[in-house]
Order: structure tokens, then C-alpha cells, then sequence
């Protein structure tokens, strides 16, 4: 009987034996999947952690754009009031310009006029004056031929 004994633990330790095998296989086969899933997963945040920065990158250089367009912008809304405030100067100086030119203008003009009616009283002084000379000259010359 202790020859049938035998084979049978050797056929039962076979078998806890292949059973202890296959409870490591099956543990190894997870254990290789859950590698493989943190690889494909590692490798994933890497490729993402590239396409973060380099649209980090990117986004860094809109910024840098948009920071020299914002100054380019203010310079240039400050050189357009200081222009507009130099040509509201300008343009307030002109307008007292003219504004002294039609006074003076108002001035020659009443000059002028006067200067007409004086001429007009001259030449009408003249006139007179002259016909009377013209008077004169023939009483003077009736009073000759007598």
C-alpha cells in the first residue's frame, strides 16, 4: 500500500505544484499588464507634458506679442494727444489770428471809407473850387477886353 501511497501525493504535490504555477503566471501576467498600462500611460503624460509646454511656449510668446502691441498702442495714443493738443494750439492760435486780421480788416476798411468820403469831399471842394477859378478867369478876361 505504500507503493500506492506515493504516487499518489507525488500526483497531488503535481498538482499544487502546477497550481502554485499558474497562480504565479496569472500574478506575473497582471502584474506585466499593469506595467505595461503605467508605461503606455507614463509615456502619454510625457507626450502631453511636450504638448503643454509647447503650447505654454506658445502662449508665453502671444503674451510677449500682445505686451509690445498694448505699449506700441499706448506710445501711439499718447503721441496722437500730444499731437491733437499741439494742433488745438495751433489751431486756437490761428483763430485769434484771425480773429486780430478781421478786426484789423474792420479798421482799414472804416479807414478806407473815410478816405473815399474825404476824396469825395475834396474832389467836390476841387470842383467847386475850380469853377469858381474858371469864374475868375472869365471875369478876367471880360474885365481885359473892356
Amino acid at each position: 500500500m505504500k507503493t500506492r501511497v506515493l504516487p499518489l501525493i507525488n500526483a497531488f504535490g503535481c498538482l499544487v505544484l502546477t497550481g502554485l504555477v499558474v497562480f504565479q503566471w496569472s500574478g506575473q501576467r497582471a502584474s506585466e499588464l499593469t506595467i505595461r498600462s503605467l508605461k503606455s500611460a507614463a509615456a502619454d503624460s510625457q507626450l502631453k507634458a511636450k504638448e503643454d509646454a509647447k503650447r505654454r511656449a506658445a502662449l508665453e510668446r502671444d503674451i510677449a506679442t500682445l505686451k509690445e502691441s498694448i505699449t506700441a498702442i499706448q506710445q501711439s495714443s499718447e503721441s496722437a494727444l500730444q499731437s491733437a493738443a499741439e494742433k488745438e494750439k495751433t489751431a486756437t492760435q490761428l483763430q485769434a489770428e484771425l480773429d486780430a486780421a478781421r478786426e484789423q480788416l474792420k479798421l482799414w476798411d472804416a479807414a478806407m471809407q473815410a478816405r473815399d468820403t474825404r476824396i469825395k469831399e475834396l474832389d467836390t471842394a476841387l470842383i467847386a473850387t475850380r469853377k469858381r477859378l474858371d469864374e475868375a478867369i472869365e471875369r478876367l478876361k471880360a474885365a481885359g477886353a473892356r
